[in-house]
């Protein structure tokens, strides 16, 4: 199995800089970057997960990548759980605001999701805006299978990345 998933649908790290890759796959590629990390905030701002990173870009790192990240959330909730504070888990955030500009930044198990609401009355959202964390892996997978053969590459690399198709 090794033999197959190591060297595979290679990534370089600037290949994946380029194109915006999120998720497993820029962390496959080497390259740190986490919503929780860079825009942290609430609980995220005390703690941190430690980031799941490799460097070689390969089916074998996205597939590392993951397991890496199941292995950390794990060790993370079991670490937080006791401790967390007494009190209700929801409060009421007040009415809108009109002519108010909201940018919501999320890690999701494929990558950063972005939304991005304006609100030109009180309480009408009239644009809302959503970028998933599959739209820019479409590329990613393109590069990714070049000079591949179709027998194997391809399914290696599709099933790596993951996408989901109704996601986009």
């Amino acid at each position: 199995m090794l033999s197959r998933f190591e060297e595979t649908g290679r990534l370089a790290r600037q290949q994946c800089l380029d194109l915006g890759l999120v998720g497993p796959w820029r962390g496959a590629s080497g390259v740190e970057r986490d919503v929780r990390y860079d825009f942290s905030s609430g609980f995220y701002a005390l703690v941190h997960i430690p980031m799941a990173v490799w460097n070689t870009g390969d089916v074998f790192a996205r597939a590392y990548v993951r397991w890496l990240e199941i292995q950390r959330s794990t060790a993370f909730l079991r670490d937080q759980l006791p401790s967390l504070p007494e009190g209700p888990v929801h409060s009421a955030c007040g009415a809108p605001q009109p002519n108010r500009l909201v940018v919501s930044l999320a890690e999701s198990w494929r990558g950063e999701i972005c939304h991005v609401a304006v609100d030109r009355w009180a309480r009408a959202i009239c644009t809302l805006q959503s970028r998933g964390s599959v739209l820019p892996q479409r590329t990613g997978l393109a590069l990714a299978m070049r000079d591949g053969q179709i027998s194997g590459t391809s399914r290696l690399c599709n099933k790596s990345f993951n996408l989901s198709y109704c996601g986009a």
